[in-house]
């Protein structure tokens, strides 16, 4: 990297921790000199990388670069007065060493604060971490089994799979395999035991009806039983007006 406007680059996703393959997609966080970040030109930036085919804003906010040699990108272009929040993505991000992550620092600034997410991942524990995934998973199930009962199918089936993200958050931590979190579907086939699998494709569905709601209720019973299990040993309390009305419901 030779543009000095360019002050720091920090990798991070599957890369950084040693992940990444033919099929892994690029994360980068790039900090840009303050004189210069309002006339930063990112795509024609990028492009000196590698002929890029489309850049754009996707539908998380991300800036997103397509390639055109197939591979996807995800840039974060930030003002070098930024750097100190990098210490404050601790529990989101981490990567093995700093050697792993770190591609340019020309200050040392950025490695000062990037040394906060060296180790492995984040523990995943506590009453007010399963609290919010169990209360995000009533929530869904409820506005999911609503939509069952009005017959909008293909909105409930939409659903699925995110009350399915907060499922398996809350079966990674009962199988104590939270290292790939942020993202729990990933590696779900070598994270998890081949029984909690295999009990998770039932709860999988088409958006034919019969299917969709065979697919809920085994969800919402697995739920119940987690709720029971990791929630109950510590003293969180969940509304069961509510519970009883998705129990009825489904």
């Amino acid at each position: 990297l030779t543009d000095d406007r360019v002050i720091g680059t920090l990798m991070f996703g599957s890369f950084a921790v040693g992940e990444g393959d033919d099929f892994s997609d690029i994360e980068f966080a790039l900090f840009i000199r303050d004189d210069a970040f309002r006339d930063f030109d990112q795509r024609s930036w990028l492009q000196g990388i590698a002929p890029v085919g489309a850049y754009f804003q996707d539908d998380f906010g991300h800036r997103t670069a397509l390639f055109e040699n197939g591979i996807r990108g995800e840039f974060h272009f930030l003002p070098a007065s930024d750097l100190p929040t990098v210490a404050s993505w601790q529990g989101h991000g981490w990567f093995p060493s700093l050697d792993a992550a770190v591609f340019l620092d020309r200050t040392g600034e950025l490695s000062r604060h990037a040394s906060a997410l060296v180790g492995g991942p984040p523990r995943r524990e506590g009453a007010d971490l399963v609290e919010g995934l169990c209360l995000n998973l009533i929530n869904l199930a409820l506005l999911g089994a609503n939509l069952l009962t009005r017959g909008e199918f293909a909105r409930a089936w939409a659903l699925l799979g995110r009350t399915h993200e907060n499922l398996l958050k809350l079966i990674r931590i009962q199988e104590k395999a939270t290292h790939h979190w942020p993202t729990p579907s990933r590696c779900l086939e070598q994270d998890l035991s081949p029984a909690a699998y295999e009990r998770y494709l039932t709860c999988t569905a088409a958006a034919r009806p019969h299917d969709l709601i065979a697919g809920y209720c085994r969800t919402w019973v697995w739920c119940r039983e987690l709720f029971d299990a990791i929630a109950t040993p510590l003293n969180v309390r969940l509304p069961n007006t509510v519970l009883a009305r998705v129990d009825q419901l489904l």
